[in-house]
């Protein structure tokens, strides 16, 4: 690129010297659109926001990449008005991809928790049923709901299965907890 004033150099020109890969054009596009590129990084993400430098890379890429695709020749849409909608549509792609592996973090440690509640449930109905001192302390009615809460079903679940109403079984459980504390 030749060597103009920055002020001489059009908008048109530093687009085109950037479409030919000159590295001093889109030095100076970066330049005029670092405002635009850090609203754009900031409206999405926020200041705050931990990778925020990295997020205003990749606009840059998308400044860049509107910069190589953008049709001169046309009179339609401005060169900022595109560049906008390119560094846009980069962001919110990547702030899309984070949500969706977030989410798939979130599940996942849901799905360890459960696994982690299910061998806890396993465990106490092992030591249950090796308790005999336990057990003897328990009303039949009492030992059923008990090994029906161990085994995830809910008080109406319960009620339900041994035809008692949910209260019946809410008591039933107080009871059986009152037992284990003095046995404990």
């Amino acid at each position: 690129m030749e060597e103009k004033n920055t002020k001489e150099t059009t908008l048109e020109d530093l687009v085109r010297e950037t479409g030919n890969k000159s590295a001093e054009a889109f030095s100076e596009l970066c330049e005029r659109f670092s405002p635009l590129v850090r609203s754009q990084v900031t409206r999405l993400f926020g200041v705050s926001y931990p990778d925020y430098d990295d997020r205003v890379q990749d606009a840059l890429v998308a400044l860049y990449d509107a910069a190589l695709s953008y049709d001169l020749s046309q009179s339609k849409v401005t060169f900022g008005l595109y560049a906008k909608i390119c560094i846009r549509n980069r962001l919110i792609s990547i702030q899309r991809k984070e949500k969706r592996a977030q989410k798939k973090k979130s599940s996942l440690a849901g799905l360890e928790n459960k696994a982690l509640r299910e061998e806890a449930r396993r465990s106490s109905l092992e030591k249950l049923e090796e308790n005999e001192e336990i057990l003897s302390k328990l009303s039949t009615y009492e030992k059923k709901v008990l090994l029906l809460y161990l085994n995830g079903h809910s008080y109406r679940e319960i009620g339900s299965a041994l035809k008692k109403s949910e209260k019946s079984v809410d008591n039933a459980l107080l009871r059986i907890r009152s037992k284990l504390k003095k046995l404990i």
